[in-house]
């Protein structure tokens, strides 16, 4: 194994094994056929095993932008052909020349192009911009590690979890499916970013001019407001039976759309919030025909056959995964979805994104990801995700940094994956462990959001006996993280149990730890505001 996480995973990628997940293919173009193995292996043998996390921008005009619209290409051509509607796969089989074509892609291959245009200048809009180029391959890379894995057990799982309904779906389809959702998914962000860069070019601007006439209206009107409502209103709906008819001797299920009012509202409010997850379904909506040609209508009198309803699910998922990714009032019931599945591997694939701080500094951080764990046992319905990570820095200020992050993170899954209508359908725990090396300290954290009980951070320090670092790791060290002072830090002894809370009085100040020996080395619980 070599030590460039960006080769680690494209070794897994172009493997004899994740190969042989697809060897039944009836489809001749899809993201892991020979033709993107071969580019994959290109890159793979271009990269330097012992390069640094940035090694694979040199290659990213001349391979990874390339590779980009082909592998968005082979998706939309193998759901086409997978599409019974559809003339290819019936042509194939009478041994005729039809091949499905993927319209659009120039038109979203010319945004792409723009959208990285753009990056450069969005290295200066914010001080901890990150890119969102190479991002977009890396969290492709890694979901796919996850679905050839095992020989594909947890790809086989993957679906759209309807509850009144099951969609099947070819395990090249559900690759296509992902890969669309992975390289589209940051695709709106320019478009978020914008308003932050008109806001601060107002405010320069007014230190010359009093008032400046500049507009930081975004809004849409018009037709492209109600454009923007029916691809809400699409992806915020469900299929239900609506009778039958015959054909013959077969009895054909017929379908209706109906409109889901918690997922509109909740997408709504995100579109008006300039969320990059859902500006992003908005521009590939409207420049991939594949998506300008998806049946929807609540009408009563329109109804759907079966692989019409197969189609829109199709359709549907990939924009509600992407819009979900920043939408928090959307929560997760489900370790199996395709949302889930871009939450965790967008959030883990942080090597190498570098912010406008660190342009000019070495990098003082080391990071690994250790391994992404879907852990799946039929037998009792037991699914478990257990994200393991590890940080080596060199200041203490980076250690209170990357344990702010992760508390933050924390909150934003303890919302995700919250308890609410339909909680008994979760099957799954989930799990993130960080541990943080500095100097001769270790700093683990564990993030437990149980499916039987209530979540929780618990951290650990384990240090020498050197007094300099006991006192530097201690009370204080505590004192320069965000904590909810008013629920505070609980801390434990080395059997776990409590030896005291350190939190807000009614006069402002933080109550000592009286028990402070016996928690030193010990452990400690940080609560959550919410």
């Amino acid at each position: 194994m070599t030590d460039n996480k960006d080769r680690q995973m494209l070794e897994k990628c172009i493997s004899k094994e994740a190969i042989a997940v697809f060897k039944n293919a009836e489809c001749n173009f899809y993201p892991l056929d020979e033709g993107i193995v071969n580019k994959l292996t290109e890159l793979y043998n271009k990269i330097d095993k012992n390069g640094d996390d940035f090694y694979i921008f040199r290659f990213r005009q001349d391979i990874i932008d390339p590779l980009w619209k082909e592998l968005i290409e082979k998706s939309i051509k193998c759901l086409r052909y997978y599409d019974s509607r559809e003339p290819f796969k019936k042509a194939k089989e009478k041994k005729q020349e039809k091949i499905p074509k993927a319209y659009g892609i120039d038109e979203l291959k010319e945004y792409y192009d723009k959208y990285t245009d753009f990056e450069r200048l969005l290295y200066g809009s914010g001080r901890y911009y990150r890119d969102h180029v190479v991002h977009i391959f890396r969290t492709w890379l890694s979901g796919t590690v996850l679905l050839v894995k095992n020989k594909g057990k947890y790809l086989d799982k993957l679906t759209l979890n309807e509850k009144d309904c099951e969609v099947k779906l070819s395990r090249e389809e559900k690759l296509s499916m992902w890969t669309i959702i992975a390289l589209t998914h940051d695709l709106g962000y320019p478009l978020q970013k914008a308003k932050s860069i008109i806001m601060s070019t107002r405010s320069m601007v007014s230190t010359f001019i009093a008032s400046p006439d500049i507009s930081m209206d975004l809004s849409f009107h018009g037709v492209q407001n109600y454009m923007n409502d029916f691809i809400v209103r699409l992806m915020s709906s469900k299929m239900i039976e609506k009778g039958s008819k015959k054909d013959g001797d077969k009895e054909i299920k017929l379908y209706a759309a109906r409109l889901q009012p918690k997922y509109y509202f909740k997408f709504q409010k995100s579109l008006e919030n300039n969320s990059h997850g859902i500006l992003s379904t908005l521009i590939i909506y409207k420049l991939l025909t594949y998506f300008l040609e998806s049946d929807y209508s609540i009408n009563e009198d329109y109804t759907f056959e079966p692989e019409d309803q197969r189609q829109f699910y199709i359709r549907r998922e990939i924009l509600r995964a992407i819009a979900s990714h920043t939408c928090n009032d959307i929560y997760q019931l489900y370790m199996t979805s395709f949302s889930f599945l871009l939450r965790i591997c967008d959030d883990t694939q942080e090597w190498g994104r570098k912010n406008i701080s660190e342009l000019y500094v070495n990098q003082s951080q080391d990071y690994v990801l250790k391994d992404i764990d879907l852990y799946i046992e039929d037998a009792d319905s037991s699914y478990r995700c257990t994200v393991d990570e590890e940080f080596t820095v060199s200041e203490i200020q980076e250690t209170v940094e990357l344990i702010n992050r992760l508390r933050e993170q924390s909150s934003v899954y303890v919302i995700i994956f919250r308890d609410g209508q339909d909680t008994g359908l979760r099957n799954f725990s989930f799990i993130r462990k960080l541990l943080i090396k500095c100097r001769e300290v270790e700093i683990s954290l564990e993030l437990n959001i149980l499916k039987d009980s209530a979540s929780e951070l618990m951290g650990a320090i384990k240090y020498n006996s050197d007094d300099n670092v006991k006192e530097a790791f201690g009370i204080d060290f505590f004192k320069k993280i965000n904590v909810d002072w008013k629920k505070g830090v609980q801390f434990l002894d080395r059997n776990g149990k409590g030896c005291g809370v350190v939190r807000e009085g009614e006069n402002g100040e933080l109550n000592e730890l009286t028990n402070y020996s016996k928690w030193a080395n010990g452990k400690f619980i940080l609560y959550f505001s919410k």
